[in-house]
């Protein structure tokens, strides 16, 4: 009895979908799309390995008191709470790819599907992120107003008035409100055009527009709103809003014998949180 020739796919055949390829394509995707995660405290990751909640204890100011002769000190009283950060969000992009479009299509088409899926989780996140700072309750602007000089001026008052530290300050601002900011000859006088050239290749670098009275300007359409409602922009010191991923993009593939198809999927886990409200301001805008 004759026996037919076994054939067997090998990493030469099937190299299109092994996870090698596909992994590194979606995480580059998703990383050139971050512009708030990459502006945030991410200090509290350190050290996570479980659990679904990080309790960041507070710690009260202290005052200084006069000793008198000949009487005891008195000690603070101090009643503690903490800030608790949840990593509930749980999210993942996926797609099943059927055999006869993987014969039928070259490689190329392959990394346009990984970088979908890495778009897809790093807007997720910063999108998270760009909801959060209307809920700081400093505010200037009105909505759907160009915003004036003094708007930002009083929102930097607003973070020095808190003691917020002058390092990692940041503007964060849609391309509309921009446009009123470029009005202030101390903003454009940045050497705006020296920013836009050759040599940026991150979301972060592109979204980098100048800076105003040395604080970096960012620019990004990952601003929440819309030109008609306005957007909400802001200004914050990086230990207003932590970001914590427990879960960096993983990526899981399998062949469903049923549909001829590959499915591959990533996954990412996290939780954000305002963590002080008086480092940060809701600048109301365009």
């Amino acid at each position: 009895m004759a026996t037919g020739a076994t054939e067997f796919i090998d990493n030469t055949t099937a190299d299109v979908f092994i996870p090698e390829i596909w992994s590194p394509l979606a995480i580059v995707a998703r990383e050139q799309q971050l512009v708030f995660a990459k502006l945030v405290d991410r200090r509290f990751e350190d050290g996570l390995s479980a659990g679904d909640t990080i309790h960041v204890p507070g710690v009260s100011d202290m005052a200084a008191r006069t000793k008198s002769t000949n009487t005891a000190i008195t000690y603070e009283t101090v009643t503690e709470s903490n800030t608790d950060i949840t990593i509930g969000t749980h999210k993942y992009a996926a797609i099943a790819v059927e055999s006869i479009t993987k014969v039928q299509n070259n490689r190329d088409q392959l990394a346009l599907y990984a970088g979908k899926l890495g778009y897809a989780l790093g807007l997720d996140v910063d999108d998270t992120l760009a909801g959060l700072p209307d809920n700081f309750s400093q505010t200037v602007g009105t909505l759907a107003a160009e915003n004036t000089y003094h708007d930002y001026l009083r929102a930097i008052q607003y973070l020095d008035d808190a003691n917020a530290p002058a390092e990692s300050r940041y503007f964060v601002i849609s391309p509309a409100a921009e446009v009123g900011l470029m009005k202030a000859d101390i903003y454009t006088n940045n050497d705006y055009s020296m920013l836009h050239g050759e040599g940026r290749n991150t979301a972060l670098e592109y979204a980098y527009v100048s800076s105003f009275l040395n604080i970096p300007v960012y620019k990004t359409t990952n601003v929440e709103g819309s030109n008609s409602a306005g957007h909400d922009n802001t200004l914050f010191q990086k230990e207003s809003i932590a970001l914590v991923m427990q879960m960096a993009p993983q990526m899981h593939s399998m062949f469903d014998i049923d549909y001829f198809a590959d499915k591959v999927a990533i996954e990412q886990l996290y939780g954000t949180q305002e963590m002080r409200d008086d480092h940060g301001v809701w600048i109301k805008g365009a």
